[in-house]
């Protein structure tokens, strides 16, 4: 979305408008994540989930390198959002949300298991 400014306000070009990314939560975020973050974190991630995500999620995100690579991730407050940019449907698959001192080394290999199950969701309602 490029802005140009005229006089003092901040303009949009129209033409550069893309619609939203859609997100999609996994569903084991508010089975498992929830307990172990508590809602006011989970909350917290959402507004910046909302907030960036929706709009460009490969700037706001940061790559993460083998074995999770092609994945991304979001910082916000003290818990990382771990998630997974799905270019042809436009959406965004938020596969993890968990404190940043735990979640790279205690659940890695279940961010990889939930990424696998929302390829498997993705192919099942495929027409």
């Amino acid at each position: 979305m490029v802005a140009r400014k005229r006089g003092s306000k901040k303009v949009t070009s129209p033409a550069r408008r893309q619609e939203p990314w859609r997100i999609r939560l996994s569903r084991r975020i508010l089975d498992e994540d929830l307990h172990e973050i508590g809602h006011a974190a989970l909350q917290t991630a959402r507004r910046a989930i909302d907030k960036k995500l929706r709009i460009d999620p490969e700037q706001y995100g940061e790559r993460l390198r083998p074995p999770l690579a092609g994945l991304y991730k979001l910082k916000s407050s003290h818990v990382r959002v771990a998630y997974h940019i799905q270019h042809a449907d436009r959406e965004v698959w938020v596969l993890m949300i968990a404190d940043r001192r735990t979640i790279w080394d205690r659940h890695e290999a279940d961010i990889l298991s939930r990424l696998h199950e929302e390829e498997r969701h993705q192919k099942r309602s495929e027409p």
